[in-house]
């Protein structure tokens, strides 16, 4: 049984050199196995995706669908990300799932295109539950342009999830709507980026600072940091303290292409270090 196991659909990103593989579950699966974690995927792909290649040592469940999704991601210098589907997997069913998956440690609902119709934190026997929302406000018009669109059903796609990880572009009015899903869930991890996060609770809101590095590919920063939340958070009970080591795990994740520069556990805990010297010395503001 994995500790964590990702569900959504796995991906090809378009990359200079090639494709890449991609998508939330990907990302939070690696992140999770590099800091220790046994791993697994619940996914949806085509007979292009090769799990034995492309996640290796990662076990998992993949129904079989005529097409692998396909995404081109264009960064703007603000941060903001202009995207492109090229081609989409099926939708996934949890029906065929083995039993003794249904009952990790943590559970990350990690949807790309709206895949989890239906599929929620209760059809699991999960002891700390995490959904990114990303995949739930992504609209893909007919030439494969994604926009933000309203969450349609957030009180059924957040039944049982723990924490939400919400992006500052993955909604207009970011802040405002974080507040207003408190109602749905008890925390709201809103990222910012290189400048941070707000983690949004019942009994308030707290700024936690990021660890800066040079960016050389933002993709999957968001799902490296909500896996490594879900890690430290079950490992710990303290969401101030998961938010940070997710701060720093995906502050490793934004030096390399891909899932090329993630950080083991004892690299982590060493930029944890670094990060509260840079904040009792002020510098994480430049």
């Amino acid at each position: 049984m994995p500790r964590l196991l990702s569900v959504g659909h796995v991906c090809h990103d378009a990359a200079p050199d090639g494709n890449v593989v991609g998508g939330s579950v990907a990302y939070g699966s690696l992140t999770a196995r590099t800091l220790g974690w046994d791993v697994g995927i619940l996914s949806s792909a085509g007979p292009d995706f090769e799990p034995e290649r492309e996640l290796p040592a990662i076990p998992m469940f993949i129904q079989p669908s005529k097409a692998t999704t396909r995404f081109v991601n264009e960064y703007q210098p603000d941060g903001t990300r202009r995207q492109t589907v090229t081609a989409r997997a099926d939708d996934i069913r949890f029906e065929a799932l083995p039993e003794v998956w249904r009952a990790p440690d943590a559970l990350l609902l990690g949807p790309l295109v709206g895949e989890l119709s239906g599929i929620g934190a209760t059809a699991f026997d999960a002891e700390c539950v995490g959904a990114i929302a990303q995949g739930y406000v992504r609209a893909i018009d007919a030439d494969g342009v994604v926009s933000a669109k309203d969450w349609e059903r957030p009180e059924r796609d957040l039944l049982g999830v723990h924490v939400l990880f919400l992006s500052q572009h993955d909604l207009p009015e970011a802040d405002r709507r974080a507040r207003e899903l408190l109602s749905l869930v008890p925390l709201v991890a809103l990222t910012r980026g290189w400048r941070g996060l707000t983690l949004f609770t019942r009994e308030g809101q707290h700024d936690v600072p990021s660890l800066p590095r040079a960016e050389k590919d933002p993709t999957g920063a968001g799902d490296v940091f909500a896996a490594a939340f879900l890690v430290r958070y079950q490992e710990t009970g303290d969401p101030l303290e998961a938010a940070a080591f997710a701060a720093c795990a995906a502050s490793c994740a934004v030096e390399g292409v891909g899932a090329t520069s993630l950080g083991d556990r004892a690299e982590v805990m060493r930029r944890m270090k670094l990060r509260e010297t840079m904040i009792e010395g002020g510098d994480w503001e430049e």
